[in-house]
């Protein structure tokens, strides 16, 4: 059996197998043409975030050696990010509980040390953390004394809440913090959950260290669901390219494993959380893809009731919505006039560090002229876009 032409039916062939691997359905390897097949499945693992998941899976297969060589390949390079990831996240956790901050490990770098039987299994290339609102200087200062740069980027009260910090160590590695101060940049979303909320019901990591605090099973079941919805319009990079699938295989692997894991009182507080907070359609459609691509089963009732007609959710609306509806229903969501305004103003004429830092090298670096140049770069990815 050879790989289709088509590049379409190529794609789905191959995320059938990753998918069958998965799922522990132990496939044979079903192409002759192994170069041109392990390009291809090489390709779409590492795009989905898998390749050490699927190493772990097919250990014991009867797979062709080449196939299993690249892929232990990049989990061997994985594991060796891993190590001094842990090192370096460990040293700057102890430093902000030494400066009184006690962050949140949200997302991927969580879900590494609490439901993956090793971290290495969980893809990521960075760890992301929730503090108060209130400690976002605090957390500069300690990161950028830790060594840590921070990214450039958009700033301002309203078009971003989290900053980037990156440390480069001796061996080449870089090795990136998201700080969040809110749940999400959408000013919809980011009320959803608060450091607060999250951190009173947060369990421990210890596999990472003694400091360090992940949401729940149940808090991490419904940001898993609504962190794989935001991804409908949101790239995710892989090699520093820009890639839009919500439905990326890692993502859906959290879901499985979290829901595996679910007790029954878990399973009554999570929908009662996500009737609260208006995610029911939401989730309801991340564990549906999750058992379709993983197999991953769920309580019958619990489905009924993430299925059951209601009002019209915002949350919901948001996520299924483009890009002009989403900005549409983020300026609502401010509720005054006079902050919405000031979200304008952040929008179009960004921090002057940030205007310089990105479009300040070449022979202009007058500031409204690097305004005027931002905005016809925009324009035109719209006309280019259609």
């Amino acid at each position: 059996m050879t790989l289709l032409q088509t590049p379409a039916a190529a794609v789905s062939n191959v995320d059938d197998l990753i998918c069958a691997v998965l799922r522990g359905d132990n496939p044979a390897w079903p192409w002759a043409d192994e170069a041109q097949a392990i390009t291809a499945l090489h390709e779409r693992a590492a795009l989905h975030g898998v390749c050490p998941l699927l190493h772990s899976l097919l250990a014991s297969s009867d797979w062709p050696a080449p196939v299993l060589q690249a892929l232990r390949d990049r989990s061997v390079q994985q594991a060796m990010w891993e190590l001094r990831h842990q090192q370096l996240l460990t040293q700057t956790l102890r430093a902000l509980e030494a400066g009184g901050l006690r962050p949140v490990l949200i997302k991927g770098s969580a879900l590494a040390y609490s439901v993956y039987a090793d971290p290495v299994l969980r893809t990521r290339g960075d760890t992301d953390l929730l503090i108060p609102p209130a400690a976002s200087e605090q957390a500069h200062h300690l990161l950028t004394a830790l060594g840590y740069e921070r990214s450039r980027g958009v700033s301002g009260d309203f078009v971003s809440y989290q900053a980037s910090y990156t440390q480069r160590t001796a061996d080449g590695g870089s090795h990136t913090l998201d700080l969040h101060w809110k749940i999400n940049n959408s000013e919809l979303l980011s009320g959803l959950f608060t450091h607060d909320e999250l951190a009173r019901d947060a369990g421990r990591l210890p596999r990472l260290c003694a400091d360090a605090l992940g949401a729940s099973r149940v808090q991490a079941m419904l940001l898993a669901c609504m962190h794989r919805a935001t991804h409908r319009h949101n790239p995710y990079y892989v090699h520093g390219e820009p890639h839009y699938e919500a439905d990326r295989l890692i993502w859906l692997y959290d879901i499985h494993l979290l829901a595996g894991g679910m007790s029954d009182g878990e399973w009554d507080v999570f929908v009662q959380l996500a009737s609260q907070k208006g995610l029911r359609a939401v989730c309801l459609d991340g564990m549906s893809q999750a058992g379709a691509r993983l197999g991953t089963t769920y309580p019958a009732p619990v489905l009924v009731k993430l299925a059951q007609p209601g009002a019209v959710e915002p949350a919901a609306q948001y996520l299924d919505g483009g890009r002009l509806r989403q900005q549409w229903m983020d300026m609502r969501a401010l509720g005054s006039h006079s902050k919405r305004l000031r979200l304008v103003r952040e929008l179009l004429f960004p921090p002057a560090a940030y205007m310089h830092g990105k479009f300040g090298g070449g022979r202009i670096s007058w500031l409204p002229w690097l305004y005027l140049r931002r905005a016809a770069g925009g324009i035109a990815k719209r006309v280019a876009g259609g």
